[in-house]
């Protein structure tokens, strides 16, 4: 199978970097190969974790102009909230 002898990794000893670049791999694995299934498919949710983990969100000019705005008409808010899953909402 294509592929194949990525079955075979020590997923523990993989960390934040190396989980995120097997992220693009299996981006870059669903474009090329529609119809395959990406051999790492069970760790899905461990590869996208890591990218989180591994890249701090960057705030868009209009999320910190209106936070700035909020902010100056005393209007309490949060500029991030973060889910349960670890995902970044702008607020």
């Amino acid at each position: 199978a294509l592929l194949s002898p990525l079955g075979t990794i020590n997923h523990s000893s993989l960390n934040d970097v190396l989980l995120s670049q097997l992220h693009l791999v299996s981006l870059h694995f669903h474009l090329e190969f529609p119809s395959q299934e990406f051999p790492l498919v069970h760790m899905q949710f461990d590869l996208l974790t890591a990218v989180k983990r591994n890249h701090e969100p960057i705030s868009s000019k209009l999320q910190c102009d209106v936070a700035s705005a909020l902010t100056r008409i005393r209007w309490d808010h949060a500029f991030e909230y973060v889910t349960p899953e670890n995902l970044s909402l702008d607020t």
